[in-house]
């Protein structure tokens, strides 16, 4: 399948995992309010630690190994079935430290957390690195569709007041079960089942291993903030930080989704030794990342403002400041999807990648911890930041002698001018309409139709004083 169809695959599918609970975003936010979600926020993102021991990196690690032996049922069989028997293994011994943390140290929402545990057995069911590994994400977005659907429609008839929080929770980590559990349908047309050896697992156990390592790191800065949001300040805060941090999920599947699919073709094509077209791959995706990113993160800076009060209501206005101050995320993210997921995971450069995310996870924990309990969700903002410029930072040094970097910020350079100039006109219709649905649609449609004209503006003026060139030199020859 070709690498447009599986873009636009693993966009549906990003899109639909993280947008869809979007769509309930204003309705959750006024009936739990910022305590609720907050109260759900600051649990999930406890139970999130023992789901990344379960997985201990298969997720990459998993998707990469698919994506080499692929063409090999009997050798792509031995080694899912290796994988998944640590994955297993792995989500038991993470599900028994979760309740002996519940039970022992956990002293508020111990009823929410006990619910919560659900995404452990979600972890171990999980089988989403097999179909990524064998590029078939069509069958990822059809299997799921109906269950996010279907957990759409829960919300709105279960949860009608803040005593329904537990409810809420039980609806979201089964819609995460159901879409894991679904996908085992599709397992036996590319799995031939047998017993598992020893020698299978044990193989497997140090490389993933080494991929849980960096990923440690990954989850400090992305999880980390929610737990010190709900130990070093309050739970609204926690809700606050939390539904900014979603607006900015669902913009960055646009950018992520390229990574996810581009991670099985680079690691296929540099095990084929095919360094020049992965070279070509990895320079694309770069500037396609960056053509996309560019306005996503302008765009939603510019609409914060006006977007957020009749979106999440006056509990969350607070939300506004956190939006704007991580929207750069967004661009960096895209960088570092290149820089180290396409580029250092493809080719098992594990150390240099687990440097930079060590690094960005650091520098977040001691920003978390001047910040938070002074400002607490703005802190917190900060902190992700400030973690993400250092990742991106690092890894950039360690590429920028392996890619042609200089051509893609010359082309940055116009991306950056059209969406200043979008920012300023959207920020414009902003304080001249106010805070209003009607205000954020214009905003969004004037503001996409002004950096797409511009784009191809400067394009045009690029293509012609090229053409004016060769018309010189062919003029000047034949003088």
């Amino acid at each position: 399948m070709s690498v447009k169809k599986n873009y636009a695959y693993n966009l549906l599918y990003q899109l639909l995992t993280v947008s869809l609970p979007l769509i309930t975003v204003p309705y959750i936010s006024r009936v739990l309010g910022s305590n609720g979600v907050g109260i759900y926020a600051y649990t999930s993102s406890i139970v999130q630690y023992f789901c990344l021991l379960g997985m201990l990196g298969i997720s990459t690690y998993g998707n990469k190994s698919i994506a080499v032996v692929r063409d090999n049922r009997k050798k792509l069989s031995e080694t899912f079935l290796g994988i998944y028997a640590i994955q297993v293994i792995m989500s038991f011994i993470s599900l028994t430290g979760y309740f002996l943390l519940i039970f022992v140290g956990l002293k508020e929402d111990k009823s929410i957390a006990i619910i919560q545990s659900i995404m452990i057995f979600s972890t171990a069911i999980d089988c989403s690195w097999l179909f990524s590994g064998l590029e078939k994400f069509k069958k990822i977005v059809m299997r799921n569709i109906l269950v996010k659907v279907l957990t759409l429609v829960s919300m709105f008839i279960f949860v009608k007041t803040k005593s329904d929080l537990p409810i809420y929770t039980l609806i979201m980590c089964c819609g995460t079960f159901f879409g894991q559990f679904i996908m085992w349908l599709s397992v036996g047309k590319y799995i031939d089942f047998s017993k598992v050896k020893i020698i299978e697992i044990y193989k497997h156990f140090r490389p993933t291993l080494s991929y849980f390592i960096p990923q440690i790191a990954i989850q400090i800065y992305f999880v980390l903030d929610k737990t010190m949001l709900g130990v070093l300040s309050s739970k609204s805060e926690v809700g606050i930080y939390e539904y900014a941090d979603k607006i900015l999920k669902i913009s960055l599947a646009f950018v992520t989704s390229l990574g996810t699919i581009m991670l099985p073709r680079m690691a296929n094509t540099f095990s084929k030794g095919d360094f020049k077209r992965a070279n070509k791959y990895l320079s694309y995706s770069l500037d396609f990342s960056t053509l996309i990113a560019i306005p996503i993160m302008f765009g939603l800076a510019g609409i914060a403002k006006e977007f957020i009060p009749w979106y999440l209501g006056a509990e969350f206005i607070k939300s506004i400041v956190v939006l704007i101050i991580i929207s750069p995320t967004i661009l960096l993210m895209s960088w570092s999807g290149v820089f180290g997921t396409q580029y250092l995971l493809a080719l098992s450069k594990m150390r240099l990648y687990s440097i930079s995310v060590y690094s960005g996870a650091a520098v977040n924990l001691i920003i978390n911890l001047i910040f938070i309990s002074k400002m607490g969700s703005i802190g917190a903002a900060i902190g992700t930041i400030c973690a993400e410029a250092t990742v991106t930072l690092v890894q950039l040094n360690y590429v920028k002698h392996s890619l042609d970097i200089k051509m893609v910020l010359k082309r940055a350079i116009n991306y950056f001018f059209a969406g200043t100039v979008m920012f300023g006109a959207v920020r414009l219709l902003g304080n001249i309409m106010g805070a209003s649905f009607l205000t954020t649609f214009l905003q969004i449609i004037i503001g996409g139709f002004i950096y797409i004209a511009i784009i191809l503006l400067l394009d045009i003026y690029k293509r012609e004083g090229l053409l004016y060139e060769e018309f010189s030199k062919v003029r000047n020859s034949i003088k």
